[in-house]
C-alpha cells in the first residue's frame, strides 16, 4: 500500500470542509433556539 498525497490531500479537506459546515450551521441552530428562548422566556 502505497502513500497518496494527493489522496490523502483531499480526504482531509473533505472532511474539514464537512467539520465547518456542520460547525457553522449548529451554531446558528444554536444563535436561533436563544433568541427565542429570550422571546418566549422572559416576563413582560
Amino acid at each position: 500500500m502505497s502513500y497518496d498525497e494527493k489522496k490523502y490531500l483531499e480526504d482531509r479537506k473533505k472532511t474539514w470542509k464537512k467539520f465547518i459546515d456542520l460547525s457553522i450551521k449548529g451554531t446558528i441552530i444554536i444563535a436561533i433556539i436563544l433568541t427565542l428562548m429570550a422571546i418566549f422566556l422572559t416576563n413582560s
